[in-house]
């Protein structure tokens, strides 16, 4: 697992980044923050899903697969606002 900084390391960087402006976007901050954190969470769920029982096909046999994209694409990072 990637490391996620914690707030007040990624604060302290975003601050020194923005060359210590003190009218820092704190929505825009927050923001970036938690997109670190659904990507990571997203980029987990999709390399640690596991394959489930899928549709019965014919003879005893079942159809099984887990769909990666639709777990990568399932929270959209434009849902943060």
């Amino acid at each position: 697992m990637a490391q996620i900084p914690t707030a007040k390391s990624f604060y302290q960087n975003y601050i020194e980044e923005n060359n210590h402006d003190s009218h820092v976007d704190i929505e825009e901050m927050l923001i970036e923050f938690a997109k670190l954190h659904v990507e990571q969470a997203l980029k987990e769920a999709s390399e640690k899903g596991e394959i489930g029982d899928g549709d019965f096909i014919s003879d005893g046999h079942y159809e099984k697969f887990i769909d990666k994209e639709s777990i990568l694409n399932s929270y959209p990072l434009t849902n943060i606002k």
